[in-house]
């Protein structure tokens, strides 16, 4: 915990103050809470009293905490810092708070006001492809979705800048935690090995640190991991059971996700085309809901086994194998090496014509 309140030996240098007023009748208490891996931590809660709140303690880094109005369902999320920070909480319209006294949050906001100028662009582009997709307009759709993708691109490339541009700035390992989907093992090896010595007091860093070693410990030429995890029906399957017997593709995806259903035909078709030449898919869901995902595997005719936790994001295989956005997949050898990963349409394909077709050696 970074935050240590009504420490019995406080630093004077690394005391936070946080002043609050609530806009709007507000009742009950306030929490002060943290969100690293899994769920929020309260760290310290005070009561409402004419209509404001106040917090103090130490802090040796700044960190994202939150501030939570249970009684008005409010959850702002700030840089606190060694500093006294005041709040105003527009409990109507969170987007109107106001942090004032923490020079990280203004830092942050500053790259936030680049993020929603994408964001602003983004929804209005996909305002643009649903008035297309409800009048059968392929055309205009597909150019809207490209759209979409280029300003997706865009915006993630901006990120990856900041964050190569920024490597002392105490919101760059946040930042790096929160967009570590669009980073593969040798880029964010190359982004922690510049990153400056003093964020290493940073809570995300350990957080970092793990997330690369579980990279490059599922990378190609890797050993492949070995789980047990439950099928639709609650029986526990091995994935040791299926290597060694022809050629697994490790399958993550979810009945939510709109680019997984996308991709279910041409795995459909390859799985139909290769599952009599030493071809399996073993799917792994991210699916929170039981009915949705039998009902997604039945729809897209998926015919191979399927297992899920139905723990969403926190589903342990996910976190075993690094996948932090689906679909995603890594192609593994009867000698159970991780040769490829995240194939999807004709590169799958294209892969296991050139593997199955290779002479004995």
């Amino acid at each position: 915990m970074a935050a240590i309140l009504g420490s019995c030996q406080p630093t004077p240098e690394n005391n936070f103050k946080i002043t609050g007023k609530i806009e709007g009748a507000a009742t009950g208490f306030v929490l002060l809470q943290e969100k690293l891996e899994g769920g929020f931590t309260t760290v310290d809660s005070v009561k409402i009293e004419n209509g404001g709140f106040e917090f103090r303690g130490n802090i040796d880094f700044p960190e994202v905490y939150f501030i939570n109005v249970p009684a008005t369902k409010s959850l702002v999320p700030f840089f606190l810092e060694a500093s006294e920070i005041n709040i105003t909480l527009n409990t109507k319209d969170i987007d109107q708070t106001k942090i004032t006294g923490s020079v990280t949050q203004g830092e942050y906001d500053k790259y936030l006001d680049v993020i929603d100028k994408y964001n602003a662009r983004l929804r209005e582009n996909y305002s643009f492809y649903a008035k297309a997709e409800e009048i059968g307009d392929a055309a205009k759709a597909a150019h809207f979705d490209s759209v979409i993708v280029n300003i997706d691109n865009e915006k993630a490339q901006f990120t990856k800048d900041y964050i190569k541009n920024n490597n002392a700035s105490p919101i760059m390992p946040y930042l790096l935690y929160r967009n570590l989907y669009n980073y593969d093992m040798r880029e964010l090896n190359e982004v922690m090995a510049n990153m400056d010595t003093t964020l290493r007091a940073s809570a995300y860093t350990p957080i970092l640190d793990e997330y690369l070693k579980t990279l490059k410990r599922t990378d190609i030429g890797n050993i492949f991991v070995s789980f047990m995890m439950k099928d639709t029906a609650d029986v526990n399957h091995s994935m040791y059971d299926m290597v060694g017997k022809g050629y697994l593709l490790l399958d993550f995806w979810a009945s939510w996700c709109r680019p997984c259903r996308e991709e279910n035909p041409n795995l459909v078709a390859v799985y139909n085309d290769f599952k009599d030449k030493g071809f399996d898919i073993l799917g792994v869901s991210l699916d929170k809901d039981r009915e949705a995902w039998k009902k997604a595997i039945r729809d897209d005719k998926l015919t191979w086994t399927h297992l899920s936790d139905l723990a969403y994001w926190e589903n342990k295989v996910a976190k075993l194998y690094g996948v932090r956005s689906i679909p995603a997949n890594f192609l593994i050898d009867p000698n159970g090496i991780i040769i490829a990963k995240d194939l999807r349409g004709d590169e799958l394909r294209k892969k296991l014509e050139e593997v199955l077709n290779k002479p004995a050696s």
